[in-house]
């Protein structure tokens, strides 16, 4: 029975882009047995865009609500101390995005790849060539999507503008 090694499907699984800096990564967390906190600089700078670029959805999804969580919790906390909600508010979003996030995307996006891999070797046992394809399709990067939101972010901030230009 022929078995892909883990450095192929991991290779499949990050596709062309920054492969020797997720490789490195992942080889750390297999010889420690658990992945370490890194700080990974373009979850600071575009979290929720580098998240659907590397198809890690459910992360991108709770990235994209969280700051709403942290709203009703900034509510809830100004019902019981008055002035607290807005600064636990802010406390909250920024500890998230600009420490959490950074510091665990790497870990995260090593445990979708084990993930993958390990699903991948149980669904498809001693066919390495197909491990490797359905690894590489449920990995790799979305090139297109993050474009597309950015783009119609942007076409909704000039339009909110034109809008509120109109009724002034």
């Amino acid at each position: 029975m022929s078995i892909a090694s883990d450095e192929a499907l991991y290779r499949a699984f990050v596709g062309p882009r920054n492969q020797d800096y997720y490789l490195a990564y992942f080889a750390r967390a297999d010889a420690r047995g658990y992945a370490p906190i890194s700080w990974h600089w373009p979850v600071l700078a575009v979290g929720l865009l580098w998240f659907i670029y590397r198809k890690l959805y459910l992360l991108a999804f709770v990235t994209f609500v969280f700051p709403y969580l942290a709203s009703i919790l900034g509510a809830l906390a100004e019902r019981f101390v008055a002035g607290s909600g807005a600064p636990l508010a802010w406390i909250l979003v920024l500890g998230f995005y600009a420490v959490w996030l950074p510091l665990h995307a790497n870990a995260y996006y090593y445990r979708q790849a084990r993930t993958a891999i390990e699903a991948t070797r149980v669904a498809l046992p001693g066919r390495p060539e197909e491990q490797a394809a359905l690894v590489a399709a449920r990995g790799g990067v979305h090139v297109q999507l993050p474009m597309i939101m950015l783009t119609l972010l942007v076409l909704l901030m000039v339009l909110s503008g034109s809008i509120g230009q109109l009724r002034g």
